[in-house]
């Protein structure tokens, strides 16, 4: 991680946090997943970088259009975070696609040059990685827990008389993950309506906040009541909390040593990796807390001036934290479900 970030610094990447988090994202395992996992990485980010592009140039300024692909852009990609064999790339191209559109909506004329640096910072993460993983091989992750399942796939025979049981028979299959998927869209989509409440806090942060905090494996999803997404609904602020005051206090003793800020910014993220690697039930509490961590110490080129753009930083995860958590306990009071697939013989 910090060869990633000294990487961006010399590169004189905008935002170097970006290819901070690349790395952070990717630490923990071992080379025979790193190949795959950081070409799925590096290809999702163009690719939502690419269509983000193609949307600010068609819609950018036509609210109801650009909202609806904000929309579709993060259901497609949470849906197929769980049911496609390349589920990580479709995440990827999501986060990053939108990503782009909402840091470049108030200068549309920007998003090819954040688009690049977006695709570049994402490189400099991975490949940083690839390198350390070559150099300290880890132990092969063995665990499958982000593996999807075979997919299920959309009945399009239309010619087929059969083609409305199969619809109704796949609706019946995947209902849980695609009303998960709409949270998560919705969540997206609403931001660009809030942005003249939320400009202080940063709308693409909320958008990273609002896509991440849904991406959860297909058989968490249907658990009963939503309790794997209730749960990290409760361990995201908390393991934010947790790695925002940490990155904090380390500036309140750095200053503006850069040596100080490297070795604090990796015991920051050795102690978030060893919080991540402990109790699965507060792992992912791991993980938040790395990446409140990064964006509290990450804020340009070198150790941070002030502290105030990190805390609007948490402010932002806090509120798409809260926007989520509304959509979906508005979703809960409608209890709509497609009825049963029936079978019928002969």
């Amino acid at each position: 991680m910090a060869l990633a970030v000294l990487a961006a610094l010399i590169l004189h990447s905008d935002e170097p946090w970006w290819a901070a988090i690349s790395a952070w994202m990717m630490t923990g395992i071992s080379l025979a997943d790193a190949l795959p996992k950081g070409v799925m990485r590096i290809v999702g980010s163009i690719a939502g970088a690419t269509i983000a592009v193609i949307v600010l140039g068609l819609f950018a300024y036509d609210p109801l259009p650009f909202c609806l692909c904000l929309f579709i852009i993060a259901w497609v990609g949470l849906f197929s975070f769980a049911k496609s064999r390349h589920g990580y790339a479709w995440m990827i191209a999501a986060i990053t696609g939108n990503l782009v559109m909402l840091i470049a909506l108030d200068q549309p004329q920007t998003a090819f040059t954040i688009a690049v640096n977006r695709v570049g910072d994402v490189t400099i993460g991975t490949a940083a990685t690839l390198l350390v993983t070559y150099l300290l091989p880890t132990l092969p992750d063995t665990a499958g827990s982000n593996v999807a399942g075979a997919p299920s796939r959309l009945p399009l025979l239309f010619w087929s008389r059969r083609y409305a049981r199969e619809l109704e028979s796949w609706l019946s299959e995947n209902w849980l993950l695609i009303l998960h998927a709409c949270r998560g869209g919705l969540t997206v989509m609403v931001l660009p309506l809030l942005l003249n409440w939320l400009v202080p806090l940063g709308s693409s942060q909320l958008a990273v906040t609002s896509v991440a905090v849904m991406a959860i494996p297909t058989t968490a999803v249907r658990e009963p009541a939503g309790r794997a997404v209730v749960q990290r609904a409760v361990y995201r602020p908390v393991g934010c909390a947790l790695g925002a005051l940490l990155g904090l206090l380390c500036l309140y003793w750095v200053g503006q040593n850069l040596l100080a800020w490297l070795l604090f910014l990796m015991g920051g993220v050795w102690l978030s990796s060893q919080i991540q690697s402990g109790n699965t039930a507060i792992g992912y509490i791991g993980i938040q807390a790395g990446f409140a961590f990064l964006l509290s110490m990450i804020q340009g080129q070198g150790p941070p001036l002030s502290p105030i753009p990190g805390i609007d930083r948490f402010a932002g995860i806090m509120a798409g934290l809260s926007v989520l958590l509304i959509i979906t306990m508005v979703m809960s009071l409608f209890r709509l479900a497609p009825r049963p697939a029936t079978v019928r013989g002969g």
